[in-house]
C-alpha cells in the first residue's frame, strides 16, 4: 500500500520534537504559521467566531438573560456600598453623633444580601449553561471526527485532535461559566463605580482616573507581546498530548527495544517545552499586576495629596473632606479589581479565541467522502466487484494505483499478493469506500460505490485486519459491534463458526468477561477470532482478510482456514496473504507492484511462468514456507490432542505444566 503523507493544511500536523529538530525548532515553525494567523489565533475578539458560537448559547438565552440581570443587581449592590459608607461617615462627623448610624447598618446589611443572592443565583445559572454548552460541544465535535475519512487521521496525530476535543473546549467553557459574565459584571462595575465617585466629588474623581492612560498604553504594550505567548502555549499541549498518546499506545514496542530512556528524554525535552511556554505565559501575565497595584497606590496618594491641598486652601469642607478621602480609598480599590480581572479575563479571552479556532477549524473540516445527494441504498447484492480503469492518489500528484483494471466474479475469491507498497490494502479500502477514487470506478453489481449510502455499502462487506481493534466491554459486545441488531445467540453461532466458542467459554464469565484496554487480557490469535466472529455476524456478502492470519500460530490458522472456508461459500473474498496455504487455496491471484497488476491466475498457473513476476516473488517470499508444507490434516490432529489435554488439565486443576490455574484470570491456551 503506498505510503500515506503529507501535512495537514491549517496546522493540524504537530510532530514536535521529535528526530533532531527538537520543540524549539517545531515552535519557530508553529511562530510562523501564527504570523499569518494573526487575525484568527490569540485576538481578544474575534466577531465570526463569536457568532457561530452564539448558536451554542442560543437554547440557554434565557438562563443566561437571567445570569445577566443577576449580574448586574450585584454591581450596583456591591459598588453601591462605597456610597452608603461615605454617607454614613459624613453625617457621623458633620453631627457628631451616631443617631443615623442604625438605619444605614440596616441599608447596608440589605445590600450585603442583594449582592449575595445576585452572585450566588448568577453562578448557579452560569454552570447550567457553561456545562450544557461543553457536553453539547464535544459532542458535535466527537461526530464530526467519527464522519471524516481515514485521509483526515493520515495527516494529522491523534493527540493534537484529543488536545480539541479536551483542551479547547474546556477553555471555551471557562470562558463562559466564568469569563463572560465577569467582564459584563466588572462593565457594569466601573460604570457604577465611577459614577458613585463623580458623584460623591467630581474633581477627586478626575484625579484617580488620570492614572487611566499609563494603564492603557501598558495593556497595549502587553498584548503584543501576551498574544504569541498564548498560542505557544496551545502548540505545546497538543505536543505533549501528541507525544503523550503515542507512546503509551506503543509501550510494548518500547519495552521490548529497550527504548524507555531515549523516550523518557524525549517527552522531556516536549515537556520542559511545554513548562518554558506555560512559564512564559504565566510571566506576562504575573507582570500585568504589579502595575495595577502600583497604579492603585498611585491613584490613592494623588487623591489624599489634592483633598489635603483643598482642605488646606478652604476649598473643601473637612467633614466631607475626611469621608470623601476614605471613602476613595475603598472607592479606589474597587475601581481597580474590576481592571485586574479585566487584565485576567483578557487572558482567558485570547486563550478562548485560539480554542475556539481550533475547534471549529474541526468541525469545519468537510468530509471529504460524503454520500451524494440523490444516494440510495445498495440492495443485496450478489458479490460482482469490478474495478474500472481506478487510479488513487493519497497525496496530489504521487499515485499509489495506476489504471486499475480489475473484474472478481460473485463467489470468487482472489489474492492480492505483491511487496510492501504495491498497492494491496489500497485496493481494498476503495471497496469500502474509505478513500475516494482519484480517476474510474469502483462498481458493485453495477453499483457505483460513490452513488449508495456508505452505511448500506459497509454494511455487505466484512473486513478482518491483521492487527483487529477491540473495544472496551466484554467479548460478547465486540461480537455483535457490527450488527447491534444480532441476538446472543447468533453472536454465539459465530463465535462456533470461527471455532472460538470453546476458548470463551473457558473465560471467568464466558461470554461476559470485560477486556482490558485494547482486549491485552486475550491472546493475538484470540483477538483475532473475536474480529472474525464480529465480520461474520454481519453476514457479509463481500469479506476482506488483511493478512487476517498473520499473527496467528499453525493450529489456530488451522481452524480460521476451516472456518473462512465455511464463510466464503457464496461470498466473494478479497485474501491479502503472505501465507503459502492461504494463497493456494484461492480462485486467482493478482500480483501487484507498484499499484499495477503485473500478473494474474492460480497459483500453478503462474508458476508455470518461469521468468514471471509471481514465480521470482513465490521462490523469494513463499519457497521456504513450501519446503516445510502445511498439513492441515496434522495440523487438526495436534490441535485435536492440544484440547484433550486442555480438557484433562481444567479437570485436574492444572494449566498443562504442572502448575495450579487460577480461575480469577483468563483462559488463553491458543497462543
Amino acid at each position: 500500500m503506498g505510503m500515506m503523507g503529507g501535512g495537514m493544511a491549517g496546522g493540524w500536523t504537530s510532530n514536535l520534537g521529535g528526530g533532531g529538530h527538537g520543540p524549539r525548532s517545531a515552535w519557530a515553525s508553529s511562530a510562523s504559521m501564527a504570523d499569518g494567523w494573526d487575525k484568527e489565533y490569540g485576538t481578544l475578539y474575534n466577531p465570526r467566531l463569536v457568532r457561530r458560537f452564539g448558536r451554542y448559547i442560543g437554547p440557554h438565552k434565557k438562563r443566561l438573560g437571567a445570569a445577566i440581570v443577576a449580574n448586574a443587581f450585584f454591581a450596583v449592590a456591591f459598588n453601591i456600598q462605597v456610597l452608603v459608607v461615605y454617607q454614613a461617615l459624613q453625617g457621623a462627623l458633620e453631627n457628631g453623633i451616631l443617631s443615623e448610624l442604625d438605619r444605614i447598618a440596616i441599608a447596608f446589611g440589605a445590600i450585603v444580601m442583594v449582592s449575595w443572592g445576585a452572585e450566588f443565583l448568577r453562578q448557579w445559572l452560569m454552570a447550567n449553561v457553561g456545562h450544557p454548552i461543553l457536553r453539547r460541544m464535544r459532542q458535535d465535535v466527537f461526530d464530526h471526527l467519527m464522519k471524516l475519512e481515514h485521509r483526515f487521521y493520515d495527516r494529522g496525530e491523534v493527540g493534537a485532535i484529543m488536545s480539541r476535543v479536551t483542551s479547547d473546549v474546556q477553555v471555551l467553557q471557562e470562558m463562559l461559566t466564568s469569563g463572560v459574565l465577569t467582564v459584563i459584571g466588572d462593565i457594569f462595575g466601573l460604570a457604577i463605580i465611577m459614577a458613585v465617585m463623580l458623584f460623591i466629588d467630581w474633581q477627586l474623581a478626575l484625579v484617580a482616573f488620570a492614572v487611566l492612560p499609563i494603564l492603557i498604553v501598558s495593556m497595549a504594550w502587553w498584548s503584543k507581546r501576551a498574544r504569541m505567548a498564548f498560542l505557544e502555549t496551545r502548540v505545546a499541549i497538543a505536543a505533549v498530548n501528541s507525544t503523550l498518546n503515542e507512546d503509551l499506545n506503543g509501550v510494548r514496542v518500547v519495552q521490548s527495544l529497550n527504548r524507555e530512556s531515549e523516550n523518557a528524554k524525549r517527552f522531556d525535552r516536549i515537556n520542559n517545552w511545554n513548562l518554558r511556554a506555560t512559564r512564559r505565559a504565566g510571566l506576562l501575565s504575573a507582570a500585568i499586576m504589579p502595575l495595577v497595584e502600583i497604579l492603585i497606590a498611585l491613584a490613592t496618594a494623588l487623591i489624599i495629596v489634592v483633598a489635603a491641598v483643598r482642605l488646606s486652601g478652604g476649598n473643601l469642607d473637612e467633614a466631607v473632606g475626611v469621608a470623601a478621602i476614605i471613602a476613595f480609598a475603598i472607592g479606589i480599590q474597587r475601581f481597580f479589581d474590576p481592571v485586574r480581572d479585566l487584565v485576567l479575563q483578557y487572558t482567558m479571552f485570547q486563550r478562548a479565541m485560539a480554542g475556539a479556532e481550533r475547534v471549529f477549524e474541526v468541525l469545519d473540516t468537510e468530509p471529504e467522502i460524503e454520500d451524494a445527494p440523490n444516494a440510495e441504498d445498495l440492495p443485496d447484492i450478489a458479490g460482482h466487484v469490478h474495478f474500472d480503469n481506478v487510479s488513487l492518489e493519497y497525496v496530489d500528484g504521487v499515485r499509489v494505483l495506476f489504471d486499475l483494471d480489475l473484474e472478481v466474479q460473485p463467489g470468487e475469491t482472489v489474492a492480492l499478493v505483491g511487496e510492501t507498497g504495491a498497492g494491496k490494502t489500497s485496493i481494498t479500502s476503495l471497496i469500502t469506500r474509505n478513500y475516494e477514487v482519484t480517476e474510474g470506478e469502483v462498481r458493485i453489481d453495477g453499483h457505483d460505490v460513490r452513488e449508495v449510502t456508505r452505511a448500506s455499502l459497509v454494511q455487505r462487506v466484512g473486513v478482518v485486519l491483521q492487527d483487529p481493534f477491540l473495544f472496551s466491554g466484554t467479548v460478547l459486545d465486540n461480537i455483535m459491534y457490527g450488527n447491534l441488531g444480532a441476538t446472543r445467540e447468533q453472536a454465539i453461532d459465530a463465535a462456533r463458526v470461527v471455532g472460538a466458542d470453546e476458548w470463551i467459554e473457558r473465560l471467568p464469565q464466558s461470554y461476559d468477561t470485560p477486556l482490558a484496554e485494547r482486549a491485552q487480557n486475550l491472546s493475538i490469535g484470540q483477538r483475532q477470532l473475536v474480529a472474525f466472529a464480529r465480520a461474520i455476524l454481519s453476514d457479509p456478502r463481500i469479506l476482506i482478510l488483511d493478512e487476517a492470519t498473520a499473527n496467528v500460530d499453525s493450529q489456530t490458522e488451522a481452524l480460521i482456514q476451516q472456518a473462512i472456508a465455511r464463510v466464503l461459500r457464496g461470498r466473494t473474498a478479497f485474501v491479502i496473504a503472505h501465507r503459502l496455504s492461504t494463497i493456494r487455496s484461492v480462485d486467482r491471484i493478482i500480483v501487484l507492484e507498484y499499484g499495477r497488476i503485473m500478473e494474474q491466475g492460480t497459483h500453478e498457473e503462474l508458476l508455470r511462468i518461469e521468468d514471471g513476476y509471481y514465480a521470482k516473488l513465490y521462490r523469494m517470499m513463499y519457497a521456504a514456507q513450501e519446503s516445510v508444507e502445511f498439513d492441515e490434516d496434522a495440523a487438526l490432529a495436534v490441535l485435536d490432542r492440544m484440547r484433550e489435554r486442555t480438557s484433562a488439565n481444567g479437570r485436574n486443576g492444572t494449566n498443562g505444566t504442572g502448575s495450579r490455574t487460577d480461575s480469577s484470570e483468563p483462559a488463553l491456551a491458543l497462543d
